[in-house]
């Protein structure tokens, strides 16, 4: 094979980058946890905010710096059906309350079902998160998200089930934090291809000598 046919090649491949199969990607010595379709980077520690109530998880979170980063926040519930939370209880995700909530709407939903492949009803994958399960209480823990849906109450995420349910805000649930984006260093999509651009220039160059 050439060397232009192998850059090329190489080039080919970048631009596939995006569609490549999802997966959760430790970064920061394992401190940190990657989602690569939903463009998040989660605490390994899910148990590190502690136990708070909805308003003071949140403050902690968006509070927080760590890893080099102060963009830190609670997960987000969006409505499933992009118009208003939805809080009747369903078991096929049709609503934001209940079972099967699996949308990219929903971040601790979405991490739960799709990128670590659990079930509802039943926590099997925990990936390399740590404080996920919790033995002594096969419903919990339970996660607070930032988003309010009545007052006094906001919407949280009970692991051990895959359950969103609401919350009374005043109760003690677990802050968890989230940022988007990558921490990882990672060359854009654009300098990729200029540095791809000139080594093949590099190459034609050599072979027209």
């Amino acid at each position: 094979m050439t060397k232009t046919k192998l850059l090329a090649g190489l080039a080919a491949g970048l631009l596939t980058l995006g569609s490549a199969q999802a997966a959760l990607l430790p970064r920061a010595n394992g401190t940190m946890v990657y989602d690569t379709v939903t463009d998040l980077t989660w605490l390994t520690d899910a148990t590190l905010g502690g136990l708070r109530t909805q308003a003071d998880a949140q403050a902690w979170a968006e509070g927080l710096s760590f890893g080099g980063f102060d963009d830190w926040r609670l997960p987000t519930v969006a409505p499933v059906n992009g118009i208003a939370l939805q809080l009747d209880y369903a078991e096929d995700g049709s609503t934001d309350i209940g079972l099967n909530n699996a949308g990219l709407n929903t971040e601790l939903g979405h991490l739960f079902h799709v990128s670590l492949g659990n079930s509802s009803g039943s926590l099997t994958q925990t990936g390399s998160f740590i404080g996920l399960a919790d033995p002594a209480n096969p419903i919990g823990p339970v996660f607070w998200t930032s988003t309010a849906s009545e007052p006094g109450w906001a919407l949280a995420f009970f692991m051990g089930m895959g359950a969103q349910e609401q919350l009374s805000t005043d109760t003690l649930a677990q802050a968890w934090a989230v940022r988007v984006g990558d921490v990882a260093a990672v060359p854009e999509p654009g300098s990729l291809l200029l540095m791809l651009g000139g080594l093949l220039a590099i190459a034609t160059r050599r072979r027209r000598a």
